[in-house]
């Protein structure tokens, strides 16, 4: 069996990133990835600009007490004059620098009156003035391909006058459940029966990814209907997503199915708890992941192992979000002699934020079926042999959920 480290690189390289691009309106790229390199096209800012509401001024015109005429008000979007030896300009926040001053006084730094503006403190050349690209460069490289734009990028991506932006088309997903146990939330449910959690927890899950679910199905136990099931979605997503049937009982025929189909296993059965049955395989060239049916196990196996490949076939440049570190008490808990992924609450700083590691709470309930609080989690710490025995603020890999479903 596995390692839960040598699944995770097989389930990140099971698949090459989609091809297609489109061009998309900057308002709505948020979320994508771009899909090639982006190069600035023009100076930022694009000329010398005053940093302060102030006076353009010439520093050899200020001598001690001098009271300069002002020649000119200038607002941003306005066009200065040059300035006159021996004059002032006034100048407010974001407009161009007059040709001819070198330095901008800031206006709580001067006095103006009916005869002009003195200085109470003397200027210093280029103070206050916003130099022509200091922030980008015609020519830099503002943004490489596989970077997930964020609202930050877009105002640096704004700046350059963009419109629109070329970005990988969004990778689409197919869902299937499996289970005579399983009824659809719109179906009547009989008492040996359960709700189907896993479909709607996992459309939100790929949403989230910033993909979109092609299609929702649902089949009973049944290796032909699997089988038959299987060929269709790998026809249509561009990876398929089954719970349920992935473990070795007689009912758990999805590998069997798979295998039938024409398809391959890459990966079957990972040593980590929850989520020990998981299975990747690849079928007419598309991945699918067989997640466990347990919902809690679903949801762990999706976060840690799917993401990386999900991110992968959306042309991401980072498949694998930071693993930081956090402390928690693990006295009265029973250690698994594999590694488990033990639910948290909140990250909390009890002294100096930045002088220690976050302390976080274990949730009392960690089984694989429990869904109650699943809400709450803000990560998984990752507990191991290695850590049986240690009971007060033991230092733990942490998975920050924020990061690794975003």
């Amino acid at each position: 069996m596995l390692s839960f480290d040598e699944a995770q690189a097989i389930f990140a390289n099971a698949a090459e990133p989609v091809r297609e691009t489109e061009t998309v309106w900057l308002g709505l790229a948020t979320g994508r990835v771009l899909a090639g390199d982006l190069v600035a096209v023009t100076d930022t800012p694009s000329a010398d600009r005053s940093a302060m509401d102030g006076y353009a001024v010439r520093c050899e015109d200020w001598q001690g007490g001098a009271c300069l005429p002002v020649q000119q008000v200038v607002y941003a979007g306005t066009r200065p004059q040059a300035l006159r030896p021996g004059h002032a300009i006034r100048i407010y926040t974001g407009a161009v620098i007059p040709v001819g001053a070198d330095a901008v006084v800031a206006q709580e730094d001067a006095e103006e009156n009916f005869r002009g503006v003195t200085c109470t403190r003397t200027p210093l050349t280029g103070q206050h003035i916003r130099r022509q690209g200091e922030d980008v460069r015609r020519g830099e490289l503002l943004l490489p391909a596989g970077t997930l734009i964020e609202a930050g990028h877009i105002a640096a991506l704004a700046s350059q006058g963009l419109v629109h932006v070329p970005v990988c088309r969004l990778v689409e997903i197919a869902i299937l459940t499996s289970g005579d146990e399983v009824a659809a939330n719109d179906e009547p449910r009989d008492v040996y029966q359960v709700h189907d959690v896993n479909g709607p927890m996992l459309e939100s899950l790929v949403q989230s990814m910033g993909a979109v679910v092609r299609c929702h199905r649902h089949v009973r136990d049944d290796e032909r209907v699997l089988h038959h099931t299987l060929r269709e979605l790998a026809g249509h997503a561009d990876l398929v997503l089954v719970t349920g049937g992935a473990s070795v009982g007689q009912r758990d025929l999805v590998a069997a199915a798979l295998a039938s189909a024409g398809g391959e296993l890459l990966c079957r059965g990972v040593n980590m708890r929850p989520g020990k049955p998981v299975t990747i395989g690849r079928l007419r060239g598309k991945p699918v992941v067989c997640l466990p049916g347990n919902p809690a196990a679903a949801y762990t196996t999706f976060a840690l192992l799917v993401t990386p490949l999900l991110r992968r076939l959306q042309g991401r440049t980072r498949l694998f979000p930071p693993v930081s570190r956090v402390r928690a008490a693990l006295a009265g808990a029973r250690v698994p002699p594999c590694d488990a992924f033990w639910r948290v609450g909140e990250v909390g700083y009890p002294g100096d934020p930045g002088s220690q590691e976050g302390l976080v709470h274990v949730a009392a309930q960690q089984g694989a079926a429990a869904v109650s609080a699943l809400g709450h989690a803000s990560g998984f710490v990752r507990v191991g042999p290695q850590n049986a025995g240690q009971l007060h603020h033991v230092s733990l890999p942490y998975y920050d959920l924020h990061r690794w479903l975003g």
